[in-house]
């Protein structure tokens, strides 16, 4: 099987190959049980559709608009070594002889169940056992999604840091179909050269065809297919000829997968502290949003459990400057504002919690955005920032509470766990704005945005000072905390 032109690929109406999704008007959609599996397979297909096309900024500009032909499809293949994405091979080496090659149970791969007995990895299955086998299709996206998208550390003292770092946030540009989408988060490989500063002699050969070497990986070196699809462990699946449902794709199938092998690269990457220290430089991903701080470049990772996605959405698509660091947007982000596309698209952000390889870590929130991301950044920018502001009114109201004699982990709780549920339900808030986005002015968008979230906070406000109307000190300090939520 070869991921490039066969069947691979689960859908609501059955596997079908890259090639048919890219040149039929077929809208298909991904069937995978998993958030965490369906990004990773947006990241996957859609680095699979950069390797066969290997556009330039203005042939991907007409696959855009126009599609992509059987016969342009096939003339693309004729290029490239199309063997290199053959399915016994793809993204999988041996490690040296005499290194010792752990086995493990293919539900260490399964997204949010990772950590195994990990009480923040329950949830997703009421018995780990009745996730344990995949169809050898699922290979691909699990493997990718480890390499690309889940901390290293899941897996314990083996643990290994890709090309992203651990817990990186994705940022991918969700078109009206599947296709779209795929092409959307395509590559032109000469705007990104220029744009990551890579060496004219990077390397563009996969690691699993020429192998990294040395005990560091410095990016100029690592060419855009390479980087793309770069292996943090050495790793093999075990295939066993047994018929099986798939527990990730819910597909049937002849062939069954049950454990894998792996042992971590010895080399370290930008990503890394040691890769860092060393001047490897971070490798800019095309699809994840870069901290640059005095001492290196960082991947933006989601925080912690009550963070939510919003908080940050205007550093994802125009960036944002402190004191302390730059956030810039995702290369991807920057790709398609260049390119003016008026198609209608949405704002696909994913990752896991930096430090929880768990369900309750899991980011993947849509976004409505504007037809043009050039011309209404503004609109944008004022929901998030109406969102923040409110946010830090409600923080204030809440801070009367300490200094009123109790002990400040108590009223830290009190705090922290209503300022969690404002985070989470203006999530929706904001997501609900900006489906207004094309059809609203400016102001009125913002004054909306601002009533939701006032109202928002103030119910849970009023919801913490009912539940201690009895408690006098506590009440109080509520009472003269109010008229923050009131301040423009």
């Amino acid at each position: 099987m070869n991921l490039l032109k066969d069947d691979f690929i689960s859908t609501t109406t059955g596997k079908v190959s890259l090639k048919t999704i890219l040149t039929s008007d077929q809208d298909y959609q991904l069937q995978y049980y998993f958030d965490e599996i369906q990004l990773a397979m947006l990241q996957l297909l859609s680095s699979l559709t950069t390797a066969v096309l290997n556009p330039t900024i203005a042939e991907l500009k007409s696959y855009m608009k126009q599609g992509v032909s059987e016969k342009q499809f096939d003339e693309a293949l004729i290029k490239i070594n199309e063997e290199w994405f053959d399915a016994d091979c793809f993204m999988q080496s041996k490690p040296p002889v005499g290194v010792k090659w752990p086995e493990a149970p293919i539900t260490k791969m399964l997204s949010g169940i990772e950590c195994g007995t990990s009480p923040n990895a329950i949830g997703l299955f009421s018995d780990i056992e009745k996730a344990k086998v995949i169809c050898p299709d699922c290979v691909h996206g699990l493997n990718y999604n480890l390499h690309m998208n889940i901390k290293g550390e899941c897996f314990g003292p083996t643990g290994a840091t890709g090309i992203r770092g651990g817990g990186a946030i994705s940022t991918l540009i969700a078109g009206e179909s599947l296709k779209q989408t795929l092409l959307n988060n395509t590559i032109s490989h000469d705007h990104f050269i220029e744009y990551a500063q890579l060496n004219t002699n990077a390397n563009n050969e996969p690691m699993w065809i020429s192998a990294q070497t040395g005990s560091i990986y410095r990016a100029q070196n690592i060419g855009l297919i390479r980087g793309l699809f770069a292996l943090a462990y050495h790793i093999d699946f075990s295939i066993d000829n047994s018929p099986c449902r798939c527990d990730v794709c819910g597909s049937e199938s002849h062939q069954s997968v049950y454990a894998f092998n792996r042992e971590k690269y010895t080399g370290h990457y930008g990503s890394t502290k040691n890769g860092r220290d060393s001047g490897a430089g971070w490798w800019p991903h095309p699809y994840t949003p870069r901290t640059i701080k005095e001492d290196g470049v960082y991947a933006v990772c989601a925080r912690d459990q009550s963070w939510q996605s919003w908080q940050e959405l205007s550093s994802y698509i125009v960036g944002k400057e402190t004191d302390k660091a730059m956030v810039e947007p995702a290369y991807i982000i920057t790709q398609f504002q260049e390119m003016k596309n008026p198609r209608q698209t949405n704002l696909l952000v994913g990752g896991n919690i930096a430090d929880q390889g768990s369900i309750t870590g899991r980011v993947y929130d849509l976004y409505c955005m504007p037809s043009s991301l050039n011309m209404s950044l503004r609109k944008i920018t004022q929901v998030i920032d109406a969102g923040l502001a409110q946010q830090e009114c409600l923080s204030r109201a809440f801070n009367k509470m300490f200094g009123v004699g109790y002990d400040k982990k108590f009223v830290g709780g009190i705090k922290g766990e209503a300022m969690s549920r404002f985070s989470a339900n203006a999530q929706q808030i904001i997501q609900l704005a900006l489906l207004d986005v094309n059809r609203s002015e400016a102001t009125v968008l913002r004054k909306s945005a601002v009533i939701e979230l006032q109202q928002e906070a103030k119910r849970i406000f009023n919801g913490v000072q009912r539940k201690y109307q009895h408690d006098l000190p506590l009440f109080k300090a509520l009472v003269k905390g109010e008229i923050a939520l009131y301040k423009k």
